[in-house]
């Protein structure tokens, strides 16, 4: 029986060369582990560290065994070498995961941004589709009020043919008193009492006890100004000089209109006649029910009589618009970058002989399915990605945040078709790897007898792929030339260089 420090050093030996065979590539780690642990008997047999433990002998074993380190490197020295470096994103897998990834980041910055989760949800307001904001004509969405009070007053007084109601709201800012030391500066709405049951927001308004106007808070504000569990509803406090009683609290992604808001006043009709003529705000009107209006778009435009000799043009735009809006300019934007493509780069991806050996179906319409799935991913993220940019600042008025959408939803529509196409001309139609190798071939003097432009190869042994420098009548596109099995000697580590699917 051997002795026990040889036992011990023999042990350590061999776990220093299944060590080293960690850096080999997998596909040669077995062979080479075999290689390394034959020599190594050789080696202790040679020096007698088998018989009897020799300091010298376990010195010679374990230079042996860490020089083994070295083999492994100059092995991934000589494979960098000899096969060719992978491109980025070159396998079809890493692609798809790329597309996916971007497509799932864009996705998550949606969820996070409040303004483009609430541009993209249907309107929360009751019969939407009905009720119109209306402003001056030209400056709809542009986020500032257009309507003077009076004009609401007068509108209001007289008998409408085109709608059955009005809301008038502006947009104050005013110190709330939160306590008798303690106040704040809210962005509150003031409107006329029917603003809430006119849009129909889902709110339990507390019954008035007096005729003191009746204030509801965002959810938002009532959890920073008076904390998370405290019950303010039925409160009186001060709103500038005035009292006012929390009449209820509504979430803040509820409001859908122009104006940044933390509470709402609702005046009771005799203090709505207290607001200046000339002060501007925003109106709201729900149309008469009539199958005439039913035709109307969610955005149109009207003249109505202002005085002796003087005309107002308006626009309405429906209150259920902007979900479909968003989506609409997407759609449209995508068939416009489609249009556009034509003439911004080559649409054939080359000619494909006919090979002599049978391909699999799977493997012939494959190709296919990756491009298909190339662009099923990058139309989330046009379309997540031109919202996220859209409404990435609350700031931005509504007017201005479609206007960004527009841009961006077909500037990255059309960069992101060009690269998939460019993408597909470079890849092998087999194995869907990234072609290597590029090489000049041909003389451009002899363009017109002999075909001139580059060569680029498939490391998996599949063909190569022929590129006209110049386009002519008789080579104007890319072509693809199969190799059979006859050149499968020049590709020995094909298995290992080859990114297939």
């Amino acid at each position: 029986m051997r002795p026990l420090p040889v036992r011990s050093f023999n042990a350590f030996n061999r776990a220093a060369l299944r060590a080293a065979a960690l850096l080999v590539p997998r596909r040669q780690r077995a062979e080479w582990l075999k290689e390394w642990q034959s020599e190594l008997w050789h080696v202790r047999q040679l020096c007698g560290a088998e018989q009897a433990f020799r300091w010298h002998a376990e010195q010679d074993a374990a230079a042996f065994c860490f020089g083994a380190f070295q083999d492994a490197r100059c092995l991934r020295q000589y494979l960098r070498t000899v096969t060719p470096r992978q491109e980025y994103l070159s396998s079809p897998v890493q692609c798809l995961l790329f597309l996916l990834s971007l497509a799932t980041a864009a996705c998550c910055l949606f969820l996070f941004l409040p303004g483009a989760r609430i541009a993209a949800q249907p309107s929360p307001y009751r019969d939407a589709q009905n009720l119109m904001l209306i402003t001056r004509a030209g400056l709809s969405g542009t986020g500032y009020p257009t309507i003077r009070a009076e004009q609401y007053r007068a509108w209001s007084a007289r008998r409408q043919q085109l709608f059955s109601s009005f809301a008038f709201y502006q947009t104050i800012v005013r110190p709330v008193t939160l306590s008798p030391h303690h106040a704040a500066e809210l962005s509150i709405v003031r409107s006329s009492p029917n603003l809430f049951d006119l849009l129909g927001l889902p709110v339990q308004l507390l019954k008035p006890s007096s005729d003191m106007p009746r204030l509801v808070l965002t959810d938002e504000a009532r959890q920073r100004y008076f904390g998370k569990d405290q019950d303010v509803l039925g409160q009186v406090i001060a709103v500038g000089n005035r009292k006012v009683e929390v009449a209820g609290v509504l979430a803040a992604d509820q409001w859908r209109l122009p104006g940044r808001v933390d509470a709402w006043l609702l005046e009771p009709d005799d203090n709505v006649a207290s607001i200046p003529s000339e002060a501007p705000g925003f109106l709201i009107g729900h149309l008469q029910p009539s199958p005439a209006h039913d035709q109307f778009s969610d955005h149109w435009d009207m003249s109505v009589p202002a005085g002796p000799g003087d005309t107002d043009y308006l626009t309405c735009d429906s209150l259920s618009g902007q979900a479909r809006t968003t989506l609409n300019i997407f759609l449209f934007m995508v068939v416009l970058a489609f249009l556009a493509l034509p003439a911004t780069t080559s649409l054939p991806l080359g000619e494909y002989a006919a090979t002599h050996h049978k391909l699999a179906w799977s493997k012939r319409f494959r190709r296919w399915d990756f491009l298909l799935a190339k662009i099923a991913l990058i139309l989330p993220i046009v379309y997540f990605g031109s919202i996220d940019l859209a409404y990435l600042s609350p700031s931005i008025s509504q007017g201005a945040s479609l206007g960004i959408q527009i841009v961006t939803s077909f500037s990255l529509c059309l960069f992101a078709l060009r690269w998939t196409l460019r993408d597909q001309r470079k890849r092998c139609p087999v194995c869907l790897g990234k072609l290597t190798h590029p090489a000049r071939v041909g003389q451009p003097s002899r363009t017109f007898l002999a075909w001139n432009g580059t060569e680029l190869i498939c490391v998996g042994g599949h063909g190569l792929l022929h590129v006209p420098e110049m386009p002519t009548s008789w080579f104007s596109t890319q072509r693809w030339l199969y190799l059979d099995s006859s050149w499968d000697v020049l590709f020995p580590e094909a298995d290992l260089a080859t990114p297939g699917l």
